[in-house]
């Protein structure tokens, strides 16, 4: 058979691609002329994944509001993009410092000798976590939590009295990237946020028709594909479905390799769904399949000399490659490929 048949064919091939099943199997009698041009490839064991790419934007992850709790005078705000950790001040008020620590209970009481509770254990524990000794972070307020606490105190500069006020002290349970204020220096606070803020966590999110939402099952696997081309791993975090019809629902998808992922908030990105994978299958360029009659392919063996015509079924095409199932076949034989 020619190269230039051959060609002929593949575009027909390409064109079929998933029309069918081939369930015809012969093997041809080998033949001891190859004609030029030649070339040849290898049938490899390989892992086929057919993927559906969708245009998203990275995102900042949302935190959940730092709600204060002291009125007065705003006298001190965080820049715009500040990044606080724990021990930070997140504002002050009347120019009193307001403290982020870590933790996931919001803080609800004054914090005073002989109380007990989980809210005094996750004190204690932010305590420790700053470098303070002396005490036991068993959730219980006694002399030598309040000790520690004035010796805080003292850092801070404020008075060391040994207790923690109500709305001195503001729990997240990671860092905090600030956005947009809400209010400025020297406008008055209230029990609202006073400034937008965020996870330092980078995430990808894009929109999806709600009809394919069996693509982005919640810790399913996607793959984010940068502006300069890098695949990173991630895993689906979240799906929001929309209220109305018509609307689109929202992905959003976290990546584990945040350095990875750095690039400034609202940069493109893609992100990859799996359709289908075929694990462990047998696959060759797709250029290496032959037409043969009706909807049957081949592919050429070729052993030294020998070229033996070798019909084929075929699976999942994707990326150029396509899944082949073949009386004899193996990895590692060679087949016949259009020379370059």
């Amino acid at each position: 058979m020619s190269r230039t048949r051959r060609w002929f064919l593949v575009a027909g091939v390409l064109a079929g691609a998933g029309t069918g099943v081939v369930r015809w199997a012969r093997t041809a009698r080998p033949r001891k002329e190859v004609p030029a041009p030649y070339a040849t490839t290898e049938v490899q064991l390989s892992t086929l994944v057919e993927g559906q790419t969708f245009k998203g934007r990275i995102r900042y992850a949302e935190a959940p509001p730092l709600l204060g709790r002291l009125t007065g005078t705003v006298t001190s705000l965080p820049r715009v993009g500040a990044v606080l950790k724990a021990g930070d001040e997140a504002y002050r008020v009347d120019n009193v410092p307001v403290i982020l620590l870590t933790g996931d209970t919001p803080a609800f009481r004054e914090m005073v000798p002989g109380i007990s509770g989980p809210d005094v254990r996750q004190l204690e524990r932010a305590l420790a976590g700053l470098g303070y000794t002396g005490f036991t972070a068993d959730g219980v307020y006694r002399y030598s939590t309040a000790e520690a606490v004035r010796s805080w105190q003292k850092r801070l500069g404020v008075a060391q009295t040994g207790t923690v006020p109500l709305g001195h002290v503001i729990f997240t349970t990671g860092e905090v990237r600030v956005g947009e204020h809400r209010v400025r220096v020297g406008e008055q606070a209230g029990p609202a946020p006073l400034y937008d803020a965020t996870s330092t966590e980078r995430r990808v999110s894009f929109s999806m028709d709600p009809k394919h939402l069996r693509l982005a099952p919640v810790d399913g696997p996607a793959t984010v594909v940068v502006a300069d081309g890098r695949e990173i791993a991630g895993t689906v975090a979240a799906v929001e479905k929309p209220t109305e019809a018509g609307k689109d629902a929202t992905v959003t998808v976290r990546v584990a390799d945040q350095k990875a992922l750095d690039a400034p908030d609202g940069d493109p990105a893609e992100v990859r769904l799996v359709v289908q994978e075929r694990r462990n299958v047998l696959a060759v360029p797709v250029v290496a399949l032959l037409a043969l009659s009706g909807d049957r392919y081949g592919v050429e063996v070729v052993d030294g000399d020998d070229v033996t015509l070798v019909p084929v079924e075929v699976g999942l095409f994707t990326d150029g490659k396509v899944e082949i199932r073949g009386a004899g076949l193996a990895a590692g034989m060679r087949v016949s490929v259009p020379a370059a």
